[in-house]
């Protein structure tokens, strides 16, 4: 079984009031307010189930950071980005989120990957990505899932500054609703100042597939079975991306259980 090392992030060195990552060694964790820097030309892993909490994270030039958020409440996260970043957060309780990424230099990237699930409360993420120089790239995929009167609200913004040319700016939500009492909501906004760009958004929302119930439970499953099934098909992609076996079994079970109640 796959096991991240994992050390609190208050163990790193500090300059100026800033927590330093130096090597790609450990994964670290942050469960509160602090400001982060990722030096030049290493891999950083940081696991984040902070609440109540503003996070600032600098990656340098030439540097990776797969940044998970999991378990988090009501948080405030800024990221300069100068290398790459991959974020994959994962929302299973009721939370209002503010992600906001500026791309800082040419080649900076940054990869962002939610998956929302509200049962009985409400949820609201926003997420806005600067594109802030040229030949930058960003690209956000947002899965979310409600029922047993959960609603769901994603508000994302992009934005391309003028003469920051070659960038790319991509949004997708998907949305799936699984009781007539539940909602989902997406606003995808573009802010476009500078024409050489390539930048586009969607949203899909939806109600499960009737006849995919339907037929799941003509082969011998139950209401809450065929709806895991179903389940696990859209957040496989989101689960497969972790890199704790166990963090992965922990997840899937509190998926199983917000499903059986």
């Amino acid at each position: 079984m796959k096991k991240l090392n994992v050390k609190p992030v208050k163990d790193l060195p500090v300059v100026d009031g800033k927590y330093i990552i130096q090597n790609s060694n450990d994964a670290f964790l942050i469960d509160n307010d602090c400001s982060v820097v990722i030096e030049p030309n290493i891999i950083a892993t940081i696991i984040d189930n902070s609440k109540n909490s503003e996070i600032e994270i600098l990656v340098s030039q030439n540097s990776t950071l797969n940044y998970l958020v999991t378990d988090s409440i009501d948080c405030r996260r800024h990221f300069n980005v100068n290398g790459k970043l991959n974020y994959t957060q994962i929302a299973l309780i009721e939370t209002k989120e503010n992600l906001c990424v500026d791309l800082e230099v040419e080649n900076a990237e940054a990869l962002i990957k939610t998956l929302c699930i509200a049962s009985s409360y409400c949820s609201y993420l926003k997420q806005n990505v600067n594109h802030n120089a040229k030949q930058t790239l960003s690209n956000v995929n947002n899965v979310a899932v409600a029922f047993n009167k959960g609603d769901i609200n994603f508000d994302i913004t992009g934005k391309i500054s003028k003469t920051m040319s070659k960038s790319r700016c991509q949004q997708l939500t998907r949305g799936i609703i699984m009781d007539n009492d539940s909602s989902v909501c997406a606003k995808p906004i573009l802010l476009i100042d500078e024409y050489d760009c390539f930048a586009n958004h969607g949203a899909a929302i939806g109600k499960m597939s009737d006849d995919d119930l339907f037929y799941l439970m003509s082969r011998g499953l139950n209401k809450n079975e065929a709806f895991l099934l179903i389940l696990q098909g859209i957040i496989k992609p989101f689960i497969d991306s972790l890199e704790d076996d166990e963090m992965k079994e922990r997840i899937d079970n509190e998926i199983s259980k917000m499903i059986e109640k």
